[in-house]
């Protein structure tokens, strides 16, 4: 039942962005109806201590791994975690398995989303008056914040690969993996484990792309997320003029050429993975 996995990690994402009190900001000090606003006042009346959001997280993701793990049938006999690049099956009769695929698969939405944000944030790292989600993101990735587009996801990437590098070990002296050759095929693997989380970053980029296309046709309205997809998407898309008429294909043309990268990325990278050591 991946719809469970999905759930379980997207309120894991919820989660941890309360623990780092994402958008809990200062924007300004006037009144505004703004996200960031809202949530710093929210936050100054204390209605949730921070300790819960750790707490919560923690438990949902054992939570997780007890249902894998007393209800295999239902779910499934054996769960597969993906990072992009390299698949590995994590057998459900064994609870320190299960455990261990639950923060795993927690942990690689965690740096899709980070992954996901340096590259949104490079977009929009010359605005001089940013917008209040724009603030949000650079106060969540400090000096990464203000990076360009490459940059900016690098050490996320870099982290990924530190993640493989101290946790291979355990993945094949629990017989999940192949033996590792050498300390070179464990840095190759590292690489190419890393990379693989460039194809799953598909799914925002491609959102946000046909989000500004409907936005540039449709008027939905004064909202803080409206404004920043639309100029979001317009710096993402501003390097291909293909407006005719009154339509921008643009965006569709870009959303078309990330999806069509990934995909080759997700072909590409497993078979490289399983040709290592080069």
């Amino acid at each position: 039942m991946k719809w469970l996995d999905w759930i379980v990690n997207f309120a894991g994402i919820l989660l941890w962005l309360g623990t780092r009190q994402f958008g809990v900001i200062p924007v300004s000090r006037k009144p505004a109806l703004t996200l960031a606003s809202n949530l710093k006042s929210l936050g100054r009346k204390g209605g949730v201590r921070r300790w819960a959001f750790p707490l919560s997280l923690f438990l949902l993701l054992v939570g997780r791994a007890l249902f894998h793990y007393w209800f295999p049938q239902q779910f499934a006999e054996a769960a597969i975690w993906s990072s992009g690049a390299v698949a590995v099956s994590f057998r459900s009769d064994f609870f320190g398995r299960m455990l261990a695929y639950s923060f795993l698969s927690w942990l690689e939405i965690v740096l899709i989303v980070y992954v996901s944000f340096g590259f949104f944030a490079g977009l929009r790292r010359n605005d001089k008056e940013p917008d209040p989600l724009t603030l949000c993101l650079r106060s969540e990735l400090g000096m990464a914040g203000r990076w360009p587009v490459p940059l900016a996801c690098f050490p996320f990437l870099i982290l990924a690969g530190c993640l493989w590098m101290l946790g291979a070990g355990w993945l094949v002296d629990a017989a999940l993996l192949p033996p590792i050759q050498s300390t070179t095929h464990r840095l190759q693997q590292a690489v190419v484990v890393a990379l693989g989380l460039l194809p799953l970053i598909k799914w925002p980029v491609v959102a946000l792309c046909f989000l500004r296309f409907l936005l540039d046709h449709v008027y939905l309205g004064s909202f803080p997320l409206w404004d920043y997809a639309y100029e979001t998407g317009g710096a993402l898309c501003r390097w291909i003029p293909l407006r005719l008429g009154l339509i921008d294909f643009a965006p569709l043309v870009v959303a078309g050429i990330f999806w069509g990268f990934a995909f080759f990325l997700e072909g590409f990278l497993p078979q490289l993975f399983q040709r290592l050591p080069l």
